[in-house]
C-alpha cells in the first residue's frame, strides 16, 4: 500500500509481507508520523518498535465503535460532524457539531453505532465484505458508498 493520507500516532495496520521485524498478520500501530515511507511502528504490547514500509502493510479497518479521542464522527441524519473528546469503557463524549472544543454529551457505543459513522472510514459490514471490497479494488473496480 502507499502511505496513507494523514497518518497519526496510534493508527493500526496489519502486516502483509514476510519480513524479519514483525509476523504476517500481526497488528501494529504507528509510533509517530515522521513523513517517511518507513516510519516506526509499535508491536501489539508496545514493548518494541521497528521501522516498516507502508507497502508491507494494510490499514486495519476501523468502525465507529473504535473511534478514539480526536476522531470525527458524522451524524447519519443530518451529516453534522462531531469530534470524540473523551472515550470511556462504555461511552464516548462528543463535541457540539460546530464547536470541537465544547462537549455536547455522552453516548453509549450502541448509540454511537446506531446514529453515527466514522468520517473517512469505509462502510464495512464484516470481514467477508472487507475482503470482497479489497478484491474488487484490486481488479480495477471503483467502490462507492451508493
Amino acid at each position: 500500500m502507499k502511505k496513507t493520507t494523514n497518518p497519526k500516532a496510534g493508527d493500526q495496520f496489519r502486516v502483509i509481507v514476510v519480513n524479519n521485524r514483525f509476523n504476517v498478520g500481526e497488528i501494529i500501530s504507528l509510533k509517530e508520523d515522521d513523513s517517511s515511507s518507513n516510519p516506526f511502528f509499535w508491536n501489539a504490547d508496545k514493548s518494541d518498535y521497528q521501522s516498516m514500509y507502508f507497502s508491507e502493510l494494510e490499514p486495519l479497518t476501523k468502525s465507529v465503535r473504535d473511534a478514539q479521542v480526536g476522531d470525527i464522527v458524522v451524524y447519519k441524519n443530518s451529516g453534522y460532524e462531531r469530534m470524540v473528546l473523551e472515550r470511556g469503557q462504555k461511552t464516548v463524549d462528543l463535541s457540539y457539531p460546530d464547536d470541537f472544543k465544547k462537549m455536547a454529551g455522552g453516548f453509549t457505543f450502541d448509540e454511537l453505532e446506531e446514529d453515527f459513522t466514522l468520517k473517512g472510514a469505509p462502510e464495512v459490514v464484516d470481514d467477508k465484505t472487507a475482503k470482497a471490497m479489497k478484491l474488487l479494488k484490486e481488479a480495477g473496480y471503483k467502490i462507492t458508498k451508493e
